[in-house]
C-alpha cells in the first residue's frame, strides 16, 4: 500500500486540477481619485460608491470598499489634526458607509496619498496579517508628494495587495513615470512570510493617479483630442495611451491587466464643469490595474471578475474625475457539517493559512511555468513519509489533503508532491480567541477578565485587548487597551510540562487598570489583536460579547448610619 512509485508515475498522477466546489464570492469595490487639495464640503459620495440614499434601499452590497486619494490637503495644521483624528475625507466616507455595518480596517496616508479599506463587520474575524508600507518617489525619493501607499492583508487565507500610487506628472516624463513604478515594485517590502513583495499576493490592485499621458505631443493639440472625444472616437484615442504602450512592451505594470477605458479621459477639468482645460492635454491618468496569480496553489484556480470600470463626471470639485471598479474574487469555500457537527472544508487556496516545507526562489507570474519544468526533474524529498506522518497526521492541513486529493496512492506520494509544490494549507481563521461573558464592568476599579486561547494559535509579540464601544467603526476608535502576556515571555520561567501545556487550549485571565475611564449608559466590547509591535503586521482575532459598566454604590458613611 505504501510502496514508493517512480518520479514519472507520481508526477503524472498530480496534474494542476480545475476546481469545481462552490466558493462564495468575494466582492471589492475600488476607488480613486486626485481631489486636488479640497475639502469634501456639501457633496454626497452615494453615488460615487454605487449607493442609494437610504441604506435600506441598497442591496448587493460589497464586502470592501477600497477608498484610494491623491493630494488629499497635507498642510501642516491637517496634519496635526489628523495625529487625532480621521482626515475629514475618511470621515466623510465613514459617515455614509457606517450606516451599512462597514468597519474601518487600516488607513494610510505619506503626505497628499490616502489609502482607506473599509469591510462589512461580520468579515472582522476572517482578515489577518494586515499591514501596510509606503515608498516615496518625489525628489529622487526624498519627498513623499509622489510616491505609493499600501495595504495588505489576508482574506479567508487569500493574499491581497492594495497599492495606491501617484506618479510623476506632465507628458514630457514617461521615463519618470516607469522609474517611479520601478522603484515602488523594488522598495515595498512587507513582514509576511513567502509575501514579502507586491507581486507574491495572490491578488494585486494598482491604482491612482498614475499620469499617463496620451502619445503624439507635438501632432496631436488638446484641441483635437477633445474634438476625438466629443465623436466618441475613444478606441482610436486609447491606442496612443503611454500606460498601454509601456505595458505592450514589458517596460511596466506588464504584470498587471486592464480592461481598456470606455470612458472619456478623466483630466484635465475646469474646477466646478465638465469642460475640459485646454492648459492640458486631456489623458486617462486615473486608472486601476490587477493581477491575479491563479496558479499560486496546485489544487485550485484563482480569479477576479471584473464587473464595472467607469468615472463619474458628475463629480466636479478637482480637475480629475474619480474612476472606480468592482471585482468578484473567489473567496471563502462553502463549508459543510459531518455528523458530529463539525465544520468541514475543501482544502483550498481562499480559506487557509500558506504553510512553506520549502519554498521555490521564483516570481509568483512565471511559477506555473517553473511547475512544468520541474516535473521532468526526479527529486527526493527532504522528509521521509514516517517523519512527515509524525509531525502532520493531526494538523488539519494533512487531513485536508489526504481527503481531498484522490490521486495520493502512498504517504510518500504526498510528501514528495507537497514538498516539490512547497504549500501545505491550514486553516487559521478557524482559530480565534473566545472571550467569556462579563457580567459586571465597574468603573473606577481593577477589572479581570478571561479569554480562551485555541489550540495551535501563535501569540505574537505584542498582542493587546483593546476596549470599544458597541458597534464601532473603526479598529482605530480603542478607549483603553492592554497588552497580553505570552508564553514566549516566560519560556525561560517554565519546564516542559509547562510549556506543553501553555501551547494547548487553555483559559486566561487579564486584568485592567482601575485608571481605566469608560463612560456610563454605553455599551463595549473587547476586541483582541494580534500584533508584532510598532507598524508591523496586525490581525483582529477575537471579539467578546457586549457588555455594560456600572459605577459600585459608595459604602455609608459613619454619620450616614443611625
Amino acid at each position: 500500500m505504501f510502496g514508493r512509485k517512480s518520479s514519472k508515475r507520481r508526477r503524472k498522477s498530480y496534474p494542476v486540477k480545475q476546481d469545481h466546489r462552490a466558493y462564495n464570492a468575494c466582492r471589492i469595490y475600488i476607488v480613486t481619485w486626485n481631489v486636488s487639495t479640497k475639502f469634501p464640503e456639501n457633496i454626497s459620495l452615494n453615488k460615487l460608491l454605487g449607493l442609494e440614499n437610504r441604506p435600506e434601499q441598497d442591496s448587493h452590497l460589497p464586502d470592501f470598499f477600497v477608498i484610494g486619494l491623491q493630494e488629499v490637503n497635507a498642510q501642516p495644521q491637517n496634519t496635526l489634526y489628523n495625529l487625532f483624528k480621521d482626515d475629514l475625507w475618511t470621515q466623510k466616507f465613514k459617515e455614509v458607509l457606517k450606516e451599512r455595518d462597514y468597519v474601518v480596517i487600516k488607513t494610510e496616508q505619506m503626505q497628499g496619498l490616502l489609502l482607506s479599506v473599509f469591510a462589512r463587520r461580520k468579515h472582522l474575524l476572517h482578515l489577518r496579517q494586515v499591514e501596510t508600507e509606503y515608498t516615496r518617489t518625489g525628489l529622487g525619493g526624498i519627498w513623499g508628494n509622489k510616491g505609493a501607499v499600501s495595504i495588505r492583508m489576508n482574506v479567508y487565507g487569500s493574499s491581497i495587495c492594495l497599492v495606491n500610487a501617484h506618479l510623476a506628472a506632465h507628458d514630457h516624463m514617461l521615463e519618470e513615470r516607469i522609474n517611479d513604478y520601478e522603484r515602488i515594485v523594488q522598495e515595498q517590502k512587507f513582514h509576511v512570510k513567502a509575501k514579502e513583495t507586491i507581486f507574491d499576493h495572490d491578488y494585486v490592485f494598482w491604482f491612482g493617479d498614475l499620469n499617463f499621458r496620451l502619445t503624439g505631443e507635438a501632432t496631436t493639440s488638446a484641441d483635437e483630442i477633445r474634438a476625438m472625444v466629443a465623436r466618441d472616437e475613444l478606441k482610436q484615442l486609447i491606442e496612443k495611451d503611454q500606460l498601454l504602450l509601456v505595458r505592450r512592451e514589458g517596460r511596466a505594470f506588464a504584470q498587471l491587466q486592464e480592461r481598456l477605458p470606455q470612458f472619456p479621459p478623466t483630466f484635465k477639468f475646469e474646477h466646478g464643469s465638465n469642460e475640459y482645460d485646454m492648459k492640458r492635454r486631456p489623458a486617462w491618468t486615473d486608472r486601476i490595474l490587477y493581477a491575479v496569480n491563479e496558479n499560486n496553489y496546485r489544487n485550485v484556480r484563482l480569479t477576479a471578475e471584473q464587473t464595472s470600470y467607469k468615472s463619474h463626471p458628475s463629480y466636479s470639485i478637482s480637475d480629475h474625475k474619480p474612476v472606480t471598479s468592482e471585482f468578484t474574487l473567489k473567496c471563502s469555500v462553502e463549508g459543510s457539517r459531518d455528523e458530529n457537527g463539525n465544520t468541514q472544508y475543501a482544502t483550498t487556496a481562499t480559506s487557509r493559512k500558506l504553510k512553506t516545507v520549502r519554498r521555490k526562489k521564483r516570481h509568483p507570474i512565471a511559477l506555473h511555468t517553473a511547475r512544468t519544468a520541474d516535473a521532468r526533474v526526479n527529486r527526493k524529498p527532504q522528509y521521509s513519509g514516517e517523519h512527515f506522518r509524525k509531525q502532520h497526521n493531526n494538523r488539519l492541513s494533512y487531513k485536508l489533503a489526504m481527503a481531498n486529493n484522490t490521486d495520493v496512492h502512498s504517504f510518500d506520494d504526498l510528501v514528495t508532491d507537497l514538498i516539490d509544490y512547497g504549500q501545505v494549507y491550514e486553516d487559521t481563521t478557524e482559530r480565534t480567541v473566545s472571550f467569556k461573558p462579563i457580567e459586571l464592568w465597574l468603573v473606577g476599579e481593577p477589572n479581570t477578565i478571561e479569554y480562551v486561547i485555541p489550540n495551535g494559535f501563535e501569540e505574537g509579540n505584542a498582542d493587546w485587548i483593546g476596549i470599544y464601544r458597541e458597534n464601532f467603526t473603526s479598529l482605530s476608535e480603542y478607549l483603553a487597551y492592554e497588552y497580553t502576556e505570552t508564553y514566549k515571555d516566560k519560556q525561560h520561567q517554565l519546564n516542559e510540562q509547562q510549556l506543553q501545556h501553555m501551547q494547548n487550549t487553555r483559559t486566561v485571565q487579564l486584568t485592567f487598570s482601575e485608571n481605566v475611564s469608560l463612560p456610563l449608559g454605553t455599551r463595549y466590547q473587547l476586541l483582541y489583536f494580534q500584533s508584532t509591535g510598532t507598524r508591523g503586521v496586525t490581525g483582529l482575532v477575537g471579539i467578546s460579547p457586549a457588555f455594560a459598566v456600572e459605577k459600585r454604590c459608595p459604602s455609608p458613611s459613619f454619620d450616614e448610619i443611625d
